[in-house]
C-alpha cells in the first residue's frame, strides 16, 4: 500500500509540473505576439551564445597578455641571413631585440616574490616575474623606485645601456645616473659597477667629460694630475729638469756642460724656495692621495708655510733620486706607469650594439684616454688602486713626525714600525734644516717704542735748539711760543701766565762768533729759529707734558666731555703717553677709561693743574 501511494504522489507531481510549464509557454507566446511588447528595447534579433564565467584566481595567475606571447615568439634562431643562412642569436642580441619590442609597454600586475640571476634577462624570468618587472619599470619611469629584486634593477640598467626606451644619449646618462643614485637594494652589483658603466657611457657616446667630474675615479685622477704637474713645475724652477735633457737638445757643448754643472749643484745644494702656489697645490694633492692626512692636524694649521715648503722640497728631491736610480719618476714609483691596454665597454653587463662603433679617440683628462679602432677599444691610463696610497702616506708621516721634533711641538708622532730608508731620512732632515735657517733669516724685525721716553727726547731737543739761538732770535721764538700756548690755553679755558723773559739765559757758546761761521752753518743756524717760530713748543713752562698733552689735560680740567685730540693721533695712544709721563712724577696713572670716556683721577687734579699752569 505504501509503494502504491508513493507512485501516485509522483504522478501527481509530474502532472502539476506539466501544467505549470504549459501555462508558462502560453504566457510567453502571449507576450511575444503582443505588438506593444514587441517594440520594447528588451527584445531584439540578437542571438546569445554561451559565455564563460569570471576567471578564478588560479586562472588569473597564469593569464598572460598577448604582447608577452609575441615577445616570447622572438626566436633565438635568425634565418634572415645572407644566402638563406641562419644563425643563432647571442643572449645579448636576443635581449636587445625583445627589449626594443617591449620598449613602450606597461603593465599593472605587481610581483612580490624573489628573483635572482647572475646575468638576468627576459628569458630568465617566468611569466609572472615578467609581468611584475614591466609593472615595476612603469613606476621607475614615472620617478618612483619601489622595492624589487636586484635582478629587476640590473635588467633596467641593461636596457639603458642598450638604448632601450632612451630618446638621446644625454637623457640616457641622466636616467642611468639618477637610478644608480636612487637604487638602494641589497645587492652590490649596481653600486660596484654603476660608476664604471657611467664612465663607459660618456666615452661610448662621446659626451662632455664634465659629467663625470664628481665621480671618485675622476677626482682621484684630477688630484694625481695636479700632483704630477706641481712636481714638474718645481723641478723646472729648480733647474733639475736640465739633468734629464739629452746633450743635443741643450745646445753647444760648453753651454750644455755649464747647465749640467748648475743642475748638479742644485741637486746637492739647497733648492730654491718653491713658489707658494706650487707648494700649496702639491701638498693639497698629496694629502688627498695619501693614507696619512697631513693637512688635518693642529701642527699643520700652525705651520702651513713651513710644512708646504719642506714637503715640496723633499718630494722633488725624492723624485730626482728615483729618476737617477730607477729611471722612473716619483709618480710612477708610487702609482705605476701609464699604459695602453685593451678595454671592454660595459664589462659585467648585458650589452649589444647593433653596428660596430666608429673609430674614435676620447680624452677624459690628461691621465686617461680611450681609443676605438675597428670596433675594438683600448684605454690609456695609470693602472693602479685608486684608494689612498700607503707609500705616499708613509713619506708624509715621516715628514710630519720629524718636523714636530724640530719645531719642539708638544704632541709628537710615534714611530709606526715602518722602516724609512736612510736616504729619505737625510733628505727630510736637510730640508728641515734649510727651512729653519730660512725662517730665522726672514723673520720680521720687532720694533718696540717706549713712549715714556718721548718727553725726554723732546726736552733734549728743546735744549739743543735753545743753545743754537742768538739773543734776538730767542726773543722772537719765545714770544711766538708763548702766543701759541696762550691760544691753546684760552680754547681750553685755562689761564697761562706770560712766559716772556722767564726762560733762563742760554749758555755761552764756546765756538766762533756767528759772523765767523761757514756759510752752510750760518744758513742752518739762520733757518732753525724761523722753523721753531712756526711750530708749538715741546713743553709747557716747567711742565713735563707736550702742548698736545697739555691741551688735552686742560680740556679735562675744564670738564669737557670730548677733549681735543691732535689730528693723526689716536686717543688711546695720547692717554697712554700722558700716563707714562705722569708715572715718573706721581708714581701712578692720572687718566682712567670709564664708560663715559676718559676721566681725570680727582686725587691728582691739583698736581695736573700745577704742572700745566707752572
Amino acid at each position: 500500500m505504501d509503494e502504491k501511494r508513493v507512485k501516485q504522489a509522483r504522478f501527481a507531481d509530474v502532472a502539476a509540473c506539466s501544467q505549470r510549464a504549459e501555462r508558462a509557454r502560453a504566457l510567453i507566446d502571449q507576450i511575444v505576439l503582443d505588438q506593444k511588447a514587441r517594440g520594447n528595447s528588451h527584445f531584439s534579433s540578437s542571438v546569445y551564445q554561451d559565455e564563460p564565467l569570471l576567471k578564478t584566481g588560479r586562472q588569473m595567475a597564469s593569464y598572460l597578455p598577448e604582447r608577452y606571447r609575441e615577445m616570447r615568439a622572438i626566436s633565438r634562431w635568425d634565418d634572415s641571413g645572407a644566402d638563406g643562412r641562419g644563425r643563432w642569436l647571442s643572449e645579448s642580441e636576443l635581449f636587445w631585440r625583445q627589449g626594443s619590442f617591449m620598449a613602450d609597454f606597461e603593465d599593472d600586475c605587481p610581483y612580490h616574490g624573489n628573483f635572482k640571476s647572475y646575468y638576468p634577462t627576459y628569458n630568465a624570468m617566468s611569466d609572472r616575474q615578467l609581468r611584475g618587472y614591466f609593472t615595476w619599470r612603469s613606476h621607475v619611469r614615472a620617478g618612483e623606485v619601489p622595492p624589487a629584486p636586484d635582478a629587476f634593477a640590473l635588467v633596467y640598467v641593461y636596457e639603458l645601456l642598450c638604448g632601450i626606451g632612451v630618446d638621446s644619449p644625454v637623457r640616457g646618462f641622466e636616467a642611468l645616473k639618477w637610478f644608480c643614485d636612487a637604487w638602494d637594494g641589497e645587492g652590490k652589483d649596481i653600486k660596484r659597477h654603476g660608476l664604471t658603466w657611467l664612465q663607459d657611457y660618456v666615452v661610448y657616446h662621446d659626451l662632455d667629460p664634465k659629467l663625470l667630474a664628481q665621480t671618485p675615479s675622476m677626482e682621484f685622477e684630477a688630484s694625481l694630475c695636479t700632483f704630477a704637474q706641481a712636481l714638474a713645475s718645481y723641478r723646472k724652477s729648480a733647474g733639475l729638469d736640465k739633468m734629464d735633457e739629452p746633450s743635443d737638445t741643450v745646445g753647444a757643448k760648453a753651454e750644455a756642460a755649464t747647465r749640467m754643472t748648475t743642475a748638479r749643484k742644485r741637486k746637492s745644494g739647497p733648492l730654491p724656495r718653491p713658489d707658494a702656489d706650487v707648494a700649496s697645490a702639491m701638498l693639497d694633492a698629496a694629502a688627498r692621495l695619501s693614507a696619512h692626512r697631513i693637512d688635518t692636524d693642529e701642527f699643520y694649521r700652525e705651520h702651513q708655510d713651513d710644512m708646504r715648503a719642506v714637503t715640496a722640497s723633499v718630494l722633488v728631491r725624492l723624485d730626482q733620486h728615483h729618476r737617477s736610480t730607477r729611471g722612473a719618476t716619483l709618480v710612477e714609483v708610487l702609482f705605476g706607469k701609464r699604459i695602453e691596454m685593451p678595454y671592454t665597454m660595459f664589462a659585467s653587463a648585458v650589452f649589444f650594439e647593433e653596428r660596430a662603433h666608429a673609430d674614435a679617440h676620447v680624452t677624459l683628462n690628461p691621465l686617461r684616454s680611450y681609443r676605438c679602432t675597428k670596433g675594438l677599444w683600448t684605454c690609456d691610463r695609470v693602472h693602479c688602486d685608486q684608494g689612498r696610497n700607503i707609500k705616499l702616506g708613509n713619506i708624509l708621516r715621516e715628514i710630519d713626525r720629524r718636523m714636530r721634533i724640530a719645531w719642539e711641538w708638544p704632541r709628537l708622532l710615534d714611530e709606526d714600525g715602518t722602516k724609512t730608508p736612510k736616504y729619505l731620512q737625510k733628505m727630510i732632515d736637510t730640508e728641515i734644516k734649510n727651512q729653519l735657517e730660512w725662517s730665522r733669516a726672514h723673520q720680521p724685525v720687532r720694533i718696540d717704542i717706549d713712549l715714556s721716553k718721548l718727553s725726554g727726547i723732546r726736552s733734549a731737543a728743546a735744549q739743543t735748539r735753545e743753545a743754537l739761538l742768538i739773543e734776538e732770535e730767542r726773543g722772537d721764538a719765545t714770544e711766538s711760543g708763548s702766543a701759541l700756548l696762550e691760544s691753546a690755553a684760552s680754547v681750553a679755558g685755562v689761564d697761562v701766565p706770560s712766559t716772556a723773559g722767564s726762560r733762563p739765559a742760554p749758555p755761552q757758546a764756546s765756538g766762533p762768533a756767528p759772523s765767523q761761521e761757514s756759510p752752510s752753518l750760518a744758513k742752518h743756524v739762520d733757518e732753525e729759529p724761523r722753523a721753531a717760530a712756526t711750530r708749538p713748543p715741546a713743553t709747557l713752562q716747567g711742565g713735563p707734558f707736550t702742548p698736545e698733552q697739555a691741551s688735552y689735560l686742560a680740556d679735562l680740567l675744564a670738564g669737557s666731555a670730548s677733549p681735543r685730540v691732535p689730528e693723526g693721533t689716536s686717543e688711546d695712544m695720547l692717554v697712554d703717553a700722558i700716563n707714562d709721563a705722569a708715572f715718573d712724577l706721581v708714581g701712578d696713572t692720572i687718566l682712567d677709561f670709564t664708560a663715559g670716556g676718559v676721566h681725570l683721577i680727582d686725587d691728582y687734579r691739583e698736581d695736573v693743574e700745577g704742572y700745566i699752569n707752572g
